[in-house]
C-alpha cells in the first residue's frame, strides 16, 4: 500500500506559514485500476520540463528534493497568470476553498485545470491531492504532479471511469495544450509514431538511426498532436540528419540553403530526419512538411533581393509590390534555390515553372491564365487563382533576366 505520511508537525511549522499545506496520502491500487505511470522519479525530473525548479511558490513548503503537490500546481498556475492563491490548505481542501474564492469547480476535465482528490477519495483518502491536467482525450486524461510525503514527481494517465479519477476539476485559468520545447521528441500513444518538434510543429521521425539511436521521448495523445501547428513556422531553419543539408521553411516547405553567408552567418537549426524532407507532402505523417511552398507564399532572395510569389509550387517574379496589393513580408531564401528550382534532389522543393493546370490571375488587373508547360494561356475560368504580377506574365520567357523565365513564352 502506497501511503505517504506527513513529516513531523514541528518540521512543517518551521517550513511554512499558516498557509502551509501538505501533499496527498495515496491509497493502494485496486485490481480494477488501469492508471499508468508514464514517469516517476524521486526528484523533480518528471516535471522539470515545465521549468519547475522545486522552489517555494506562494508560501507553500517543499520537501528536501523540491516536491509538494500544492506547491507544484501553484507554480503552474502562476505561470498561467493566476494571481497569488496562498492558504488553500491541503489538496483535499482545494475544491471548497476555490469555490469560496469564486473559481469554477466541476467534474469536467480541461487542459490547464487542476485535478483535485477530496478527503476520503480512493486515490488520496488522507489529505487529498492536486495535480495539473496536461492533456484531455475522450478516453483518458494525463496529469503531472508532485508528492511531498512520497518525495517524488510523476506524469501519469488515468482512464475515464477509473477508481483513481479525480473528485473535481478546478478551473483557475484553463489553457491550451503546451508541448515540450522545440527539439524534443514526442511519441503518440495511440499510433507509436515519433515526431521531432520544430518550434511547436511535429516533423516525422522514420528512423532513430538518423539521430544515433533511440532518444528520450515525451508521450503525447493523438488529440494533443492534432492541436499543434501542422507545419513549422515560415523562416525556421532545419537540417537533415543524414546528409547534413540545411533548409529554410517557406510556405511549409523546406527550401535548400547552399550558403549561410546569404543569411549573415550560421543560424540555429533543428535537426530532423532527412526522410521527412525528401518525402515531404507524400501523405500521412510526411504531410507535416509541404513538398513545395504553399500557393500565395511570398519569398525574396538574399543575393539579388528579387521578390517572388509562389504559384503552382514555382516562384513567379514581382516587379513592384504595388502590383500585388502592397508590400508583403517575404521569407528570405537562397537565390540558388530559386535559380536551380526543379533541377533535382535538394532543389526540387521549388518547381521551375508552375504545375500544369495552375490558374493565375494578372494583378492589378482581372485577366486569368491557365499554365500549360510553363506557358500562361488566357482562360475564362471562374476558378480562383493565385494573384501574380502582370509584368511577370507580360515578360514570360524573357531571358534578359532569369527571374522572368519562371513562366515560359509560347512557341511561335
Amino acid at each position: 500500500m502506497r501511503r505517504h505520511v506527513l513529516r513531523a508537525a514541528a518540521r512543517l511549522a518551521a517550513l511554512a506559514l499558516a498557509a502551509t499545506a501538505v501533499t496527498a496520502t495515496l491509497a493502494g491500487p485496486a485490481s480494477a485500476e488501469t492508471m499508468v505511470r508514464e514517469c516517476k522519479a524521486s526528484s523533480i525530473s518528471c516535471i522539470s520540463f515545465t521549468g519547475y525548479a522545486g522552489k517555494s511558490v506562494w508560501g507553500y513548503p517543499v520537501s528536501s528534493n523540491g516536491n509538494n503537490c500544492v506547491n507544484y500546481v501553484a507554480y503552474r498556475l502562476s505561470k498561467n497568470g493566476v494571481k497569488t492563491q496562498s492558504g488553500m490548505g491541503n489538496g483535499g481542501s482545494w475544491a471548497s476553498n476555490a469555490t469560496k474564492r469564486g473559481f469554477k469547480v466541476d467534474k469536467t476535465a480541461k487542459v490547464g485545470s487542476i485535478a483535485q482528490w477530496s478527503y476520503g477519495s480512493a486515490y488520496a483518502p488522507g489529505y487529498g491531492h492536486v495535480g495539473y491536467v496536461e492533456e484531455v482525450t475522450s478516453a483518458y486524461i494525463v496529469i503531472s504532479d508532485s508528492s511531498y510525503g512520497g518525495g517524488y514527481s510523476s506524469r501519469w494517465r488515468v482512464p475515464r471511469g477509473d477508481r483513481n479519477w479525480p473528485s473535481n476539476f478546478i478551473h483557475f485559468k484553463d489553457q491550451a495544450y503546451k508541448p515540450p520545447p522545440s527539439g524534443s521528441f514526442v511519441k503518440v500513444r495511440e499510433t507509436s509514431q515519433v515526431f521531432r518538434l520544430v518550434g511547436k510543429a511535429p516533423v516525422f521521425v522514420s528512423t532513430w538511426t538518423a539521430f544515433g539511436g533511440v532518444q528520450k521521448t515525451y508521450l503525447i495523445s493523438s488529440t494533443s498532436l492534432a492541436t499543434l501547428p501542422v507545419r513549422p513556422t515560415d523562416g525556421t531553419f532545419i537540417k537533415g540528419a543524414q546528409r547534413k543539408e540545411a533548409y529554410r521553411i517557406a510556405g511549409g516547405a523546406p527550401v535548400i540553403v547552399t550558403s549561410w553567408a546569404v543569411f549573415g552567418g550560421t543560424k540555429p537549426t533543428v535537426v530532423v530526419d532527412q526522410n521527412a524532407i525528401d518525402k515531404a507532402g507524400t501523405g500521412g505523417a510526411y504531410n507535416h512538411l509541404n513538398a513545395v511552398p504553399a500557393d500565395g507564399t511570398f519569398i525574396k532572395t538574399g543575393q539579388r533581393l528579387e521578390a517572388y510569389r509562389i504559384s503552382g509550387g514555382a516562384p513567379v517574379a514581382i516587379s513592384s509590390w504595388a502590383n500585388v496589393g502592397g508590400y508583403k513580408t517575404p521569407v528570405y531564401v537562397d537565390q540558388l534555390a530559386v535559380d536551380k528550382a526543379g533541377t533535382g534532389g535538394k532543389f526540387n522543393h521549388l518547381r521551375f515553372h508552375p504545375k500544369d493546370g495552375t490558374i493565375i490571375k494578372a494583378l492589378p488587373g482581372t485577366a486569368s491564365y491557365k499554365v500549360t508547360a510553363g506557358v500562361p494561356v488566357p482562360t475564362s475560368t471562374t476558378t480562383t487563382g493565385t494573384g501574380v504580377d502582370q509584368v511577370a506574365i507580360a515578360k514570360a520567357g524573357d531571358t534578359s533576366e532569369l527571374r522572368w523565365t519562371h513562366l515560359a513564352k509560347k512557341s511561335s
